[in-house]
């Protein structure tokens, strides 16, 4: 289903964006992979751009699996060197896709499986369930893991960390293109 993924829009008024009927969207610190993620579950090298760059991503891109149901990136919240004007703008970018848009929608946080959670991470954890917008994580990178960590722990101890079921939690690796299954097979349900 998702390999027929195109490129639909990039906006910064979310307002300008058409309703639609299921978004996948893809929140998370910068760098942490978002965009590799996406390019990974869609099997397309090169839909959504990636850098080694933080911040790359600096408005919302959209992707269109089939019609009405988008998989969105987000800029990404942290150390992105930009003004502090843009990371208002962001700020609101992201405020009102998740919040303002009244389609039915899932929050999937990407963090680093290597580094961990970082306080970000718990913030947007916490907004989210402020609003009782559902959330899942993802944790990329698992192949920076040390090898004598399971991923059983990965996900025990990050769902324990986002108070969240560890049925929650997918552990992957974009670089690598593993572990994508459980993940693809989550958001194809989504979208169904």
């Amino acid at each position: 289903m998702l390999n027929k993924t195109v490129f639909f829009k990039s906006v910064t008024e979310v307002d300008s964006l058409p309703k639609s009927a299921a978004e996948a969207i893809f929140s998370g610190r910068s760098n942490v992979g978002k965009s590799s993620i996406i390019n990974a579950l869609c099997s397309q090298k090169n839909l959504a751009r990636i850098s080694k760059t933080p911040g790359r991503t600096r408005s919302v891109n959209v992707y269109s699996v089939c019609w009405g149901k988008w998989i969105i990136d987000l800029p990404g919240y942290g150390f992105a060197r930009v003004s502090h004007t843009e990371k208002k703008l962001w700020n609101r970018m992201i405020e009102e896709c998740i919040i303002r848009r009244q389609s039915k929608k899932t929050v999937y946080i990407v963090i680093d499986a290597f580094v961990g959670p970082a306080e970000l991470d718990f913030n947007m954890a916490d907004w989210l369930s402020g609003y009782n917008v559902p959330f899942k994580i993802i944790a990329n990178k698992c192949d920076k893991v040390p090898k004598n960590i399971t991923e059983k722990e990965i996900k025990s101890k990050a769902g324990e960390c986002f108070n969240i079921d560890e049925s929650n939690v997918f552990t992957v690796s974009a670089k690598k293109r593993n572990g994508f299954s459980k993940l693809l097979e989550d958001i194809v349900n989504f979208f169904k």
